[in-house]
């Protein structure tokens, strides 16, 4: 009981110490468009799909009706964007992001690198389901004074190459877990 006390208290700290500091994305939910964003496009004719949505338009990406309102990139495998931030050399960070697939896209793989590092990578499947953003958290160790946060979609077996994944709420802080395995490895006796 008291290790589940402890937990408790200490996923409640970590709560509220995340959402506390300052985000260190810039416009991460895309209210501003994809401004603060470097977007990098397979054909620089045709725009990336950044999309605010604040009427019945939400349908046509296939997002569920609690979703209006939602601002929103669309990678396709043609693009992709990055920010750099601020880091500190050796300090652990959180990234947390939300994606949705749409409907009838394909098969496609999310990839989201740190720095020149993968960190996080996903297949989404093929389905005619309606959208649904999925949370995923995930931590990194900065290497250097700043990092690039890069966000990938690659599509696999796929016609609808036209159609991608869905991205919004972009959160970046810095991390209060403690690394046991780092801390035990840099240990001395």
């Amino acid at each position: 009981m008291l290790k589940s006390l402890f937990f408790s208290i200490l996923f409640y700290c970590f709560t509220i110490t995340l959402f506390a500091q300052d985000n260190l994305i810039k416009n991460g939910q895309f209210i501003d468009g994809t401004n603060n964003w470097e977007v990098l496009l397979l054909n620089k004719d045709e725009p990336i799909k950044a999309h605010i949505e604040h009427s019945n338009v939400y349908k046509a990406y296939g997002l569920a009706d609690n979703f209006v309102g939602t601002n929103f990139v669309e990678l396709d495998q043609k693009s992709t964007i990055q920010q750099i931030i601020p880091t500190r050399k050796g300090d652990m960070y959180t990234l947390v992001f939300a994606y949705a697939p749409r409907p009838n896209a394909g098969t496609k793989q999310l990839i989201v690198t740190a720095g020149k590092k993968v960190i996080y990578t996903t297949t989404l499947n093929n389905s005619d389901d309606k959208g649904v953003f999925i949370y995923k958290t995930v931590s990194f160790a900065a290497i250097d004074k700043y990092t690039k946060i890069g966000f990938h979609a690659v599509s696999i077996l796929s016609d609808a190459d036209d159609k991608g994944i869905l991205l919004t709420d972009i959160l970046c802080n810095l991390s209060s877990i403690v690394d046991v395995d780092r801390i035990a490895t840099d240990k001395k006796f």
